[in-house]
C-alpha cells in the first residue's frame, strides 16, 4: 500500500490534465483571435489579417459595399469572440479554484457561445461561397462539441481510466515545451530585426520593355512600401511619364499569401 502511495505522488492523474488542455486551448485561441481582429495587418512581432477588408470585400460581392455594413459584421463577431473567450477564461479559473459546478456553467457556455459563432461564420460562408472557410469553420464546430463531450464524460470513459503521466516525463515536456517557445520567440525577434522594414521599404522596378516596368513587393509591404517604391520609381526614372498602374488578375494570382506585383506603362515626357 505505501509503495502504491509513493508511485502516486510521483504521478500527474491524466483527467485533470485533459480538463485543463481543453480549457487553456480554448481560452487562448478566442484571445488570440479577439488580438488578431483588434491589431490586422502586419505589426511589430504580429502579423494579423485585415479581416475588416476580408468582411467589406464579401458584403461588396452582394451589392453592399458601404463601410458600415462590414463594420457592423465585424462588431458583432468580435463581441461573439469576446464572450466566449471571457466564458473559457472563467471555466479555466473556476476550475483552478476547484469550483467543479461554477466550471461547468462557464464552460457549457463557452461552448454553445462557440458553436453560435462558427454557425454564424459557417451561414455567412455559405452566403458568399467562401468553401474554403466553410470546410473549417465546420471542423471547428464539431471540435467544440467534441470538447464538450470530453470534457463532461471523461470520467466514464474508460480508455482514461488508468491514464496518467509521470512527474519525470511532465518536466521533460515542460522543458521541452519552454525552450520550442524560447527558439519561436527568438525566431520572430530575430525576424521582426531582418524582414520587417519590408512593410515600408521602396522597392525596385524591374524593366520589361522599353515602356513597362514591374514591381515585386515582398510578403509585409503595405500601402507605404507602395507609396514609396511610385516616389522612387519617378525619381529614377525622370524621363518617363506614368500612364496607367495595374496587376495581374485574381485568376493568376498563386495564392494570398503571395505579395502584389504590380505594373507600371510608361511613356516619354
Amino acid at each position: 500500500m505505501l509503495e502504491r502511495n509513493l508511485n502516486d505522488q510521483r504521478r500527474i492523474l491524466g483527467k485533470d490534465l485533459i480538463r485543463y488542455f481543453i480549457l487553456i486551448y480554448w481560452t487562448l485561441f478566442w484571445l488570440l483571435n479577439i488580438v488578431d481582429k483588434a491589431i490586422g495587418g502586419a505589426h511589430f512581432l504580429f502579423v494579423g489579417k485585415d479581416r475588416f477588408a476580408q468582411i467589406e470585400r464579401f458584403f461588396d460581392s452582394l451589392g453592399l459595399g458601404e463601410p458600415i455594413v462590414a463594420n457592423v459584421a465585424l462588431i458583432i463577431t468580435a463581441g461573439l469572440e469576446t464572450f466566449a473567450f471571457v466564458f473559457f477564461a472563467g471555466a479555466l479559473y473556476h476550475f483552478a479554484m476547484k469550483n467543479i459546478e461554477a466550471t461547468r456553467s462557464w464552460f457549457f457556455f463557452g461552448i454553445a457561445n462557440t458553436l453560435i459563432t462558427y454557425t454564424y461564420f459557417s451561414v455567412g460562408d455559405q452566403v458568399f461561397g467562401d468553401h474554403f472557410e466553410l470546410l473549417e469553420h465546420g471542423l471547428f464546430w464539431f471540435i467544440a462539441l467534441l470538447s464538450w463531450i470530453i470534457f463532461i464524460r471523461v470520467d466514464k470513459i474508460q480508455h482514461f481510466d488508468n491514464f496518467s503521466i509521470g512527474k519525470k516525463q511532465f518536466y521533460l515536456s515542460a522543458i521541452i515545451v519552454t525552450f520550442l517557445t524560447a527558439a519561436s520567440t527568438f525566431s520572430i525577434f530575430r525576424h521582426n530585426h531582418t524582414s520587417f522594414f519590408e512593410r515600408t521599404r521602396a522597392v525596385n522596378a524591374v524593366q520589361i520593355t522599353s515602356n513597362k516596368f514591374k514591381i515585386q513587393f515582398p510578403f509585409l509591404a503595405g500601402s507605404t512600401a507602395f507609396e514609396n517604391s511610385i516616389e522612387k520609381f519617378t525619381n529614377d526614372h525622370p524621363t518617363k511619364k506614368i500612364t496607367y498602374i495595374y496587376t495581374a488578375p485574381k485568376a493568376l494570382r498563386l495564392g494570398e499569401s503571395d505579395g502584389l506585383i504590380i505594373y507600371i506603362q510608361t511613356e516619354e515626357k
